[in-house]
């Protein structure tokens, strides 16, 4: 989450008459994340004040936000812990401003983790088994944008602007990887269905040591391998920085995982492969997002450097 499209009283004031949520009383910018806008509104109705979210969507399309509104309307209704769509007094859960779409979320309490422990990573990996069997029931289907084909493309687009050794270290990472995503195209073990591709502490909100809030920032999601979505939570869950991921960490996201959901044979051989290419994509995205938070007014930086010597480590 950042800032690149400002808003002024007036904005949240027309905005908010469009819902049955109270009156506008206040509005904060929030600088965590990287690539929407968002906004926490305060509101109050009867006499009690309410905070949500307002997020406007700064590259999503509203054909994409036509899946992902429904998903997680339907993903609450399956028992998942999320920060839910509100819809208007004209039944939409989207709306146009600046002309751009946004939409307004409930709140969910809570805090995002700087440390987390082997209970949060054991929860989280409860929360992520149970959204992928919710997600399976939903009827509609959305590619993953930023899988396999989109990372092949970035790197040999030339625009990632790396120095020699850099560039010759991530085609060597792609080369290996090409060979691993033509095996698991084969592989009727490899399950596949709706993943969140994004599940960081920073996307997650917990009001104590043993209670998940919820999950939030669906956006990079779509359809791929579930193992994937799992391999890219244990990266972001479960780093060290010179032994490249926590063992301890490791075990309790994938037991939280199978109490819900069992890996197949398949999946479990895989893991580490897919850990490699979830690391790698996150390398190119980060790469990729330098450019554009030199516009946002608050943001987040996330370093791409961090990402790279990750891999060398497990590549090793």
């Amino acid at each position: 989450m950042s800032v690149y499209t400002q808003l002024d009283t007036q904005d949240f004031i027309s905005i908010v008459k469009q819902y049955d949520l109270g009156k506008f009383i206040d509005f904060q910018g929030i600088a965590a994340g990287i690539e929407n806008t968002n906004y926490k509104i305060t509101l109050e109705k009867s006499g009690k004040r309410e905070f949500y979210f307002l997020t406007i969507f700064e590259q999503i399309s509203q054909n994409d936000l036509n899946f992902f509104m429904p998903l997680l309307a339907h993903l609450q209704t399956q028992g998942c812990r999320l920060a839910s769509p509100i819809e208007s007094i004209h039944g939409e859960y989207i709306f146009s401003i600046k002309n751009k779409d946004a939409a307004i979320f409930h709140c969910l309490p809570g805090e995002t983790l700087e440390t987390p422990n082997i209970n949060h990573c054991h929860i989280i990996g409860q929360e992520l088994a149970t959204m992928h069997i919710a997600a399976s029931s939903f009827r509609q289907s959305h590619d993953n944008n930023r899988g396999f084909y989109w990372i092949q493309k970035q790197i040999n687009s030339g625009q990632l602007k790396l120095n020699e050794a850099d560039n010759a270290f991530m085609l060597e990472q792609l080369s290996y990887l090409q060979n691993c995503w033509k095996n698991w195209g084969d592989d009727s073990g490899l399950n596949k269905g709706f993943i969140h591709a994004d599940l960081f502490p920073d996307n997650s909100l917990f009001t104590d040591e043993n209670s998940l809030s919820g999950i939030i920032d669906f956006y990079a999601g779509g359809s791929d391998y579930w193992v994937y979505d799992l391999a890219i939570c244990i990266m972001a869950w479960c780093q060290e920085a010179s032994n490249g991921f926590n063992q301890a960490l490791q075990n309790a996201i994938i037991k939280g995982y199978e109490e819900i959901r069992l890996l197949s044979t398949s999946e479990k051989n895989a893991l580490s492969d897919f850990m490699r290419l979830a690391v790698l994509r996150f390398w190119v995205s980060r790469l990729l997002s330098q450019a554009q938070q030199q516009n946002a007014a608050l943001t987040t930086f996330k370093d791409p450097n961090v990402m790279k010597e990750l891999l060398v480590v497990i590549s090793q």
